[in-house]
């Protein structure tokens, strides 16, 4: 169900929605949680089916607006709005500008490919943006940071706060820096008691101009990116030996074709699912990942469908998360995704499954068209 906020974008020329108003799923959200929860350190509890019960009963293509703010004290209300803030934000991305592959920030340096130097690095104290990231055809890679806030007048100022973090990183090659897209995406929520009933969305997103890559060490960026998406997204769902592997491959200065192999090893080691109907309408040779509930991650272990009833029966709301295996080997190989995705002529996905593959597959498990 699709959910509407007043919108802005600067430079109005970028804008990927030129409308006043954007649209954004429900159900993309709560997917973008799902991965959000499970690629950031902490636990990772089930946020899926949450919205629905929050927003008011107005239906699809109404305002996204809350029946009740969030949380009374202000420390609760900071935290559920900074929160939701990232989950509306990467959905946001996700569609519109086509993002997959999102490496989160935090305090040391981020190498993406030792042997060419290229790495994002701290330029200024302060916090720092929540993620770099890319999509699967290779394009600039943006740094972006998410805010939300209850500010009356709107989120001007949670939208400057986000531009000033987006500053405090850079993606060097040799030292160098190179062409970015900064982005910052302001929420401000809304709620049908107390509170503003308009919920608002600002963006600011212009080029950073820098140092241009040749097409080599543009891939290998952004190859790097992927190979840290995909180890944060696979090492909470009983993966971490491959995790390693991917994140040695991005950090490690031991010769690569040793890293390779060693990762290649860890692939065909790992356990991979066969989540019918999926595997056939995707035509892969199997997922890597594991199953979610409203509890957290169901790590080493392979569901039988009478274990995924007995979730569905318990209203647990099971979704099983992954990438094909072919994906993780692709990102292994540094092999050009875009071009094997064209390949393979896997772009859209079946009925049941959501997302793509980069990103990954979010597979509803209680859906009854798997039954």
């Amino acid at each position: 169900m699709e959910r509407t906020f007043r919108y802005t974008f600067e430079p109005a020329a970028l804008d990927p929605v030129k409308a006043p108003l954007v649209k954004l799923d429900v159900g993309d959200i709560e997917d973008a949680a799902l991965r959000e929860v499970l690629q950031t350190p902490g636990p990772a509890l089930g946020t899926w089916n949450l919205l629905d019960a929050l927003l008011t009963r107005t239906g699809a293509n109404t305002p996204f607006v809350f029946q009740e703010p969030l949380g009374q004290a202000r420390e609760v209300k900071v935290a559920l709005s900074g929160l939701l803030g990232r989950f509306v934000a990467r959905a946001y991305l996700e569609r519109y500008f086509g993002l997959s592959a999102f490496a989160h920030l935090g305090k040391s340096n981020l190498v993406l490919d030792p042997r060419r130097r290229i790495s994002v690095v701290r330029m200024a104290r302060g916090d720092l943006p929540d993620w770099v990231a890319c999509s699967a055809t290779w394009t600039t890679p943006m740094i972006a940071e998410a805010k939300g806030c209850h500010d009356r007048g709107g989120p001007g100022k949670a939208l400057a706060r986000a531009w000033l973090q987006t500053q405090r990183v850079a993606i060097t090659h040799n030292g160098a820096q190179l062409t970015v897209k900064r982005i910052a995406v302001a929420t401000r929520w809304a709620s049908a008691k107390a509170g503003t009933g308009l919920p608002m969305m600002a963006v600011q997103d212009p080029i950073d101009s820098g140092k241009d890559l040749s097409p080599e060490d543009e891939r290998a960026m952004v190859i790097g990116l992927l190979r840290r998406h995909l180890a944060t997204l696979l090492a909470p769902l009983g993966h971490s030996q491959l995790s390693s592997s991917l994140v040695n491959l991005t950090s490690s200065r031991r010769p690569e074709k040793t890293l390779i192999e060693e990762a290649l090893k860890s692939l065909e080691n790992t356990r991979l699912s066969h989540v019918a109907p999926i595997d056939r309408e995707l035509a892969t040779d199997g997922l890597v990942g594991g199953t979610v509930t409203r509890l957290g991650v169901v790590a080493g272990h392979r569901l039988s469908r009478f274990d995924e009833k007995t979730l569905t029966r318990l209203d647990l709301r099971p979704r099983f998360i992954g990438v094909s295996r072919r994906i993780v080997r692709t990102a292994i190989l540094g092999h050009d995704l875009a071009v094997e995705g064209q390949r393979s002529g896997l772009i859209q996905p079946p009925t049941v499954a959501r997302g793509d593959e980069v990103k990954g597959w979010i597979i509803p498990l209680d859906s009854p068209d798997r039954f």
